[in-house]
């Protein structure tokens, strides 16, 4: 087993949390906007991974592919 856990959301226990109760709104309007989603989403997946002592580790910046040396043939011809 990995030890990791599933996040569930549910109306009936998780409706009065600060990121979930929003989350669960949304869910249940039939005019919601799905562009707020993505917010509400993340709201809630913070809200729910610091209940169980996680957080996100900040993503390194994806480096710069290296510059060509000159004189080097491009790929696919020489």
């Amino acid at each position: 087993m990995t030890g990791v856990q599933w996040m569930e959301l549910g109306a009936d226990c998780d409706a009065e949390r600060p990121a979930a109760g929003p989350f669960i709104l949304w869910h249940h309007d039939p005019d919601r906007d799905p562009k707020a989603l993505p917010k509400l989403f993340e709201d809630w997946e913070l809200e729910t991974m610091h209940s169980h002592g996680w957080s996100r580790v900040p993503q390194e910046a994806t480096p710069s592919s290296p510059l060509i040396p000159p004189g080097l043939p491009s790929r696919g011809r020489g």
